[in-house]
């Protein structure tokens, strides 16, 4: 095929590319031809919407083999901000485009290749989307899963068995001896109290009744004291029987201990 041929081929395709891409077709360059498309991805729904930029460029004897191209993120259609579940195209996965789109154009050699080309990109590209974006969603159910079901932790018991309660008695039984030794040890304590304090209050009774003894029960209890003054009794004074005293006390009428 001769040069002419070529460059009629290709000047067919890229009248073709021009109505099937009136506003994503970019002229770069004429010689040689040098043109870049824009591919947007944003009628897919629960996929981020991005733009892709598939750069191609004829060499002297397409399509007999492979154009040069190059496959890049548009920068606009890409700003927006990110939730946790939006997917993004990273490096790696434009080499995997890229890949995919080589093997698409080599199944076409011979014959106009570029808008087979474009059309794989895309759809490679939403395939990847969608799956990175089902990942993303399968992370973030599982971590509100997870978040729900330690929530949920927080009201459900430890499952008793034989051997948990057994344990539970022992320290319950346990408990509950220390818990009855304290309270004797403080009953005690307080019952020694209060027998001092009864000892001590017996004590101050019995020595406010001393205090109060009238003179009688003092003259009673020590006789002694009727004899004491006999020294003071002066020659010519009349002497007074203490005993006789004491019984003629007792025999008159009325009088009570």
């Amino acid at each position: 095929m001769s040069a002419e041929h070529y460059a009629e081929e290709q000047q067919n395709e890229v009248e073709i590319l021009q109505s099937i891409y009136p506003t994503e077709y970019v002229q770069e360059s004429t010689d040689p031809c040098r043109f870049s498309l824009t591919i947007a991805i944003d009628d897919v729904d629960d996929i981020r919407p991005c733009t892709l930029q598939l750069t191609i460029e004829y060499t002297p004897t397409y399509p007999d083999e492979l154009p040069i191209f190059e496959i890049s993120l548009a920068p606009e259609g890409n700003d927006a901000p990110l939730t946790d579940i939006d997917a993004e195209l990273s490096p790696e996965d434009i080499d995997h485009l890229t890949e995919k789109t080589r093997e698409t154009g080599e199944e076409s050699l011979g014959m106009a290749m570029v808008f087979a080309m474009a059309s794989s990109l895309k759809e490679c590209a939403i395939e990847r989307l969608v799956k990175k974006t089902a990942d993303l969603k399968r992370i973030k159910d599982e971590r509100i899963q997870r978040e729900i079901e330690a929530e949920q932790a927080k009201f459900i018991g430890t499952p008793v068995t034989r051997e948990s309660f057994a344990r539970w008695k022992a320290a319950f039984d346990a408990e509950m001896m220390d818990v009855a030794r304290l309270a004797a040890e403080a009953e005690e304590k307080q019952g020694a109290k209060r027998a001092a304090a009864a000892a001590a209050g017996s004590t101050a009774a019995g020595a406010r009744k001393d205090a109060r003894l009238t003179g009688r029960q003092l003259f009673e209890q020590d006789k002694s004291l009727a004899m004491s003054d006999s020294r003071f009794i002066a020659d010519g004074d009349v002497s007074v029987d203490a005993s006789r005293f004491t019984k003629e006390q007792d025999d008159l009428p009325g009088e009570s201990e």
